[in-house]
């Protein structure tokens, strides 16, 4: 008998058998006060968003599908990762893709495996062999080989899926000792054990945290498959978490150590770490999905800055900037427009000057908006020296449309008369129109004889006094 059949004999009849579940349950608690709470949480959204509800299960799935493979070393994942892929975020298949067809399509059977859980839960079927098996069968559909430790080193073997161990899966632990699962002969009686423990009116009736976590440690405790086998048992664990509260018990890459010192110590016969392992992992997919149904339900952020930026732009598609200039673009114009109105005017009789000035002004109208900051307004003084002195003064001030379109009319408000003198906004932007111009022009020269009209009026007055 060589060395290595001599370790592998030794091994065998180093195994373990995992207890039953009355040994199970009578040395072990479940915090029923937390999970009640949480999941009372939980319920109180159920009537409030169905659609939402069921989505945020479907983000937990997902989270449990991508890194379930992670926690077997198949490949990497990172925060950043997990979520993208769980949330299905907008980068996420080029995330995933970049990683490689073969971490996709193990991705895929992960995904497919707590489907097919969760169909086992909803049919509410007791746990068999066959649907272990078949199991297996879902979760390893994308792995062709494992590796295996021979003599000449490790070597790639095809995967039996769906068919019990035909060669001894003993391991060496992160601790370099040597850890044995069920021997090859003993594994069916095993498992038939196993799927006898899952069906007893005892286990039928517990708490599914107890469910949960003596089923992936009696399961792990045998490794009846060649390879895949954690992935089975959390996948399996699942099962009962589904029938429960509907969704998956999520265990992340970044947990390994915490979740393999809990298995480790259930070896060593201190259940009640690996259960509180597992009632702290459901737990927090409890609040993952609650959290995930509230931020559905929240305004979305993205919305709620889109809406913010629509304030800075009107229903034309101006900015406020660009109304801003609009309304000046129009004061300068009709300053052109007085001061050449006013340039022929005998400056030894008439005084005028026309000004643009920067200050504030009130806007009645609630459909219109003084421009931002100091406005620009124009100011047209008329004045005749003595003995007939007398003077006149018109202010202009712009009124902007607060919501602009093109049709919209920009506003020159004579706040001596009111009289307005209006300009379309396609009018003004992105050029005073030629027709635009003539008004003006038009308008311009009114304003000025009306002014003039109103000075001889006073001027008369005034000189009528010192006569």
């Amino acid at each position: 008998m060589s060395e290595t059949e001599v370790n592998i004999y030794a091994l065998d009849a180093a195994y373990k058998p995992f207890p039953t579940f009355e040994d199970w349950a009578s040395r072990t608690t479940v915090d029923t006060v937390r999970w009640n709470r949480y999941n009372s949480s939980l319920e109180s959204r159920r009537q409030l968003a169905p659609d939402v509800l069921a989505r945020a299960r479907e983000i937990a799935k997902r989270a449990a599908a991508i890194d379930t493979g992670a926690i077997e070393g198949l490949y990497e994942v990172d925060r950043g990762f997990t979520y993208s892929v769980a949330f299905e975020t907008t980068a996420w298949e080029s995330a995933l893709a970049q990683k490689g067809d073969q971490v996709k399509s193990l991705f895929e059977a992960q995904l497919h495996a707590y489907d097919y859980v969760l169909d086992l839960a909803t049919k509410a079927e007791p746990i068999s062999e066959a649907a272990v098996r078949k199991l297996h069968e879902v979760v390893c559909a994308a792995q062709p080989t494992y590796r295996v430790m021979t003599a000449i080193g490790p070597q790639e073997q095809a995967l039996p899926k769906g068919q019990y161990k035909a060669l001894p899966n003993h391991v060496r632990t992160r601790k370099g000792t040597d850890h044995s699962y069920a021997p090859v002969d003993v594994t069916p009686a095993e498992m038939a054990r196993f799927t006898n423990e899952v069906r007893t009116e005892a286990f039928l009736a517990a708490h599914p945290v107890l469910q949960a976590s003596y089923a992936h440690y009696a399961f792990v405790v045998i490794h009846p498959f060649a390879d895949g086998n954690g992935r089975v048992a959390r996948a399996l664990a699942s099962a009962f978490t589904y029938r429960a509260i509907s969704m998956p018990i999520v265990i992340f890459s970044e947990q390994k150590n915490t979740y393999l010192d809990a298995l480790e110590a259930g070896d060593a016969g201190d259940y009640q770490m690996f259960v509180d392992f597992i009632l702290a992992r459901s737990l927090d997919t409890i609040k993952l999905v609650d959290e995930s149904v509230l931020s559905a339900l929240s305004p979305s952020a993205g919305e709620s800055i889109a809406a913010i930026g629509s304030l800075y732009v009107t229903k034309g598609g101006y900015t406020h900037e660009q109304v801003d200039q609009a309304g000046e673009r129009l004061v300068k114009a009709l300053s052109a427009e007085i001061s050449r109105a006013i340039s022929p005017l005998p400056a030894k009789k008439v005084s005028a000057t026309c000004s643009i000035a920067k200050g504030t002004y009130t806007v009645s109208d609630p459909s219109y908006r003084a421009q931002l900051g100091l406005a620009t307004f124009l100011q047209l003084a008329l004045s005749t020296p003595a003995p007939a002195a007398a003077s006149v003064l018109v202010t202009y001030q712009a009124w902007l449309p607060r919501d602009a379109a093109g049709d919209d009319d920009i506003l020159l408000k004579n706040a001596q008369t009111g009289e307005a003198f209006p300009a379309r906004m396609d009018e003004v932007v992105p050029a005073i129109s030629g027709v635009l111009q003539l008004r003006l022009g038009m308008h311009a020269d009114r304003v000025v004889a009306q002014l003039l009209h109103q000075l001889k009026t006073l001027a008369e007055k005034a000189f009528g006094t010192r006569r």
